[in-house]
């Protein structure tokens, strides 16, 4: 090793005087190694107290990952099963990222296609209707097993996302359901625990197939490798230790696997949950709570003690036996308790407790305190809601400290997260589907091909642009943030179709169903007072009035003139 590392113009860790024993990894050395204690950053100090002992592996992505995720994973999900904060922050984060469901805005790239930006909206509405026929669909074809709705399944691939840090899914083109059971569609997602995929025949981890998948000589994955059953299902044993080899994509490039995680680090195959350095810290919370509950479980069963006022000499002495003095007072003693157990002693109806000779009743006073607990329990909280991207109130659903400032600065901080995960999660799991479903319905002729544009095929990416739109935000202040986001638009820094978006609302369907009601409303000799123009008539003239002066109303034009 000294002499390959020499020709390699490194010098080797063993030849330095700081490296521990066992640390063998060959350093390159562009000028002699720092004196010890000098060393320009405490981080790489091998003299200091803290860091004397502690020399981490040097590990790669795989190599730090891939060895460590089956019991990472099973950690988490025992936490989750048992553990409140563990369960209440994997809900919030399923709740945040999908909630009720997402809806799609197809926006068809019009530049690119050669087509006017109409044509282009056109599309979009007539591809948003298919869409819905196929994600919406009451019989569930879209479900390779019937079970869920495409925003069930969301949910479902949301929360693996967020516990385990991946999801997993296959594309399937079953004709049979349309051909056999009228299905509109033969695209339907099949959804897979990631603790199927894994290297066939349990092969070790190799330069060409790692972690259950298979690279090509670029370094690109082309297949993915399944277990047909769970390794934890006892009862298809056999199926468990067979493998099925899925490719990335068709020949044509029509998606086929779904493997949806955000990569920590080059060159990393699969993904680490989430949960990995708080899988310590939640235990032991979790244990100190409960220690908390059994001690003051155990001091409210003891309500009273008995206590005697004999001497030691004349307990031990009764409670001996082997003697006739031991027998005659054992005899007399039990005598006495079968008297008053047959005839017990009333005083008014009420029962006098009698107890034996030089005995008497000492209520527990005892007190735990535990005023200390809530904080101590806080403090971790707060840091392990820090690093799941959660605020302390949505994990311990405490809001006795919150207000409207704090809440809201909390609201933004998480909410940057939590757009953050919604666009790998449409990126890498929602985009897919999205994409095979609209191959579909342009080859059925569901979806006709604007005049002048490529055909699908010719320009993919063009077709396949949209936007997601995911759970609200939600409100701290409703009037507050009303009048903000009229503002807003006003100012023309937003639009109808933002402030829609942030309340989880297509503006196109908000638009119609306002419009609609209008009618409804002038049928009847209603109107309708709009919560902006209800508020500000109470602070002065209203939006669009000959007395309002501001960019929104007439007389903002009367004084330009």
């Amino acid at each position: 090793m000294a002499e390959f590392a020499k020709i390699a113009g490194v010098t080797p860790a063993s030849e330095i005087g700081w490296a521990p024993r066992g640390f063998r990894a060959a350093m390159p050395m562009t000028s002699p190694p720092a004196i010890s204690g000098t060393q320009a950053y405490r981080a790489a100090s091998g003299m200091s107290q803290e860091l004397a002992a502690y020399w981490p592996g040097l590990t790669s992505g795989d190599s730090a990952v891939l060895p460590n995720i089956r019991v990472s994973v099973d950690r988490t999900r025992d936490l989750i099963r048992n553990d409140p904060h563990a369960a209440a922050a994997a809900m919030r984060l399923a709740d945040m990222l999908v909630g009720h469901g997402w809806q799609c805005v197809p926006t068809p790239e019009a530049r690119a296609l050669g087509i006017e930006p109409k044509a282009a909206r056109d599309l979009g509405r007539a591809i948003r209707s298919e869409w819905k026929l196929f994600s919406r669909d009451p019989r569930k074809f879209n479900d390779a097993r019937r079970r869920m709705s495409l925003n069930g399944q969301f949910r479902l691939a949301a929360r693996t996302l967020a516990t385990v840090g991946e999801a997993c899914g296959a594309l399937k083109f079953d004709t049979s359901r349309v051909r056999l059971k009228r299905a509109r569609y033969a695209t339907c997602l099949a959804q897979i625990d990631p603790d199927r995929l894994s290297n066939p025949n349990n092969m070790p981890d190799s330069l060409k197939i790692r972690g259950g998948v298979e690279f090509d000589p670029d370094g690109v994955p082309s297949n993915y490798y399944i277990r047909n059953a769970h390794i934890g299902d006892w009862w298809a044993a056999v199926q468990s230790q067979t493998w099925e080899k899925i490719p990335r994509e068709t020949s044509w490039g029509r998606p086929v696997f779904i493997h949806a995680f955000e990569p920590e680090r080059e060159d990393q195959t699969r993904a680490i949950t989430p949960f990995a350095s708080l899988v310590s810290r939640l235990r032991m919370v979790n244990k100190h709570a409960d220690l908390e509950i059994a001690n003051a479980t155990a001091n409210a069963l003891f309500a009273a003690f008995v206590e005697s006022d004999l001497p030691a000499e004349e307990v031990a002495k009764s409670l001996a036996a082997g003697t006739n003095g031991a027998s005659v007072r054992a005899s007399y003693l039990d005598r006495m308790v079968d008297h008053y157990e047959k005839n017990p002693a009333t005083l008014g109806g009420v029962r006098i407790p009698l107890m034996l000779p030089g005995s008497k009743i000492t209520m527990n006073g005892t007190t735990r305190t535990t005023t200390a607990f809530p904080a101590f329990q806080a403090a971790f909280l707060q840091s392990i809601a820090s690093a799941l991207g959660l605020s302390y109130e949505q994990l311990a659903m405490d809001w006795s400290r919150t207000n409207y400032s704090s809440a809201r600065a909390a609201l933004n901080e998480v909410w940057r997260t939590i757009k953050r995960l919604q666009a790998v999660f449409a990126e890498q799991y929602v985009q897919p589907i999205y994409f095979a479903f609209l191959e579909e319905a342009f080859d059925k002729g569901y979806i006709v091909v604007p005049a002048g544009a490529p055909d699908f095929w010719d320009m993919p990416e063009a077709y396949v642009s949209a936007r997601w739109i995911g759970p609200g935000r939600g409100y701290v202040d409703p009037t507050k943030e009303a009048e903000a986001a009229a503002l807003r638009m006003e100012g023309l820094t937003s639009n109808l179709e933002i402030e829609c978006a942030e309340q989880g609302l297509d503006w196109e369907e908000n638009i119609e169903q306002i419009a609609f009601e209008n009618d409804v409303l002038a049928e009847q000799g209603l109107s309708r007072l709009s919560i902006v123009a209800a508020v500000q008539s109470n602070k002065g003239a209203k939006p669009d009035s000959e007395e309002a002066t501001g960019p929104a109303g007439p007389g903002a034009q009367k004084e330009a003139a």
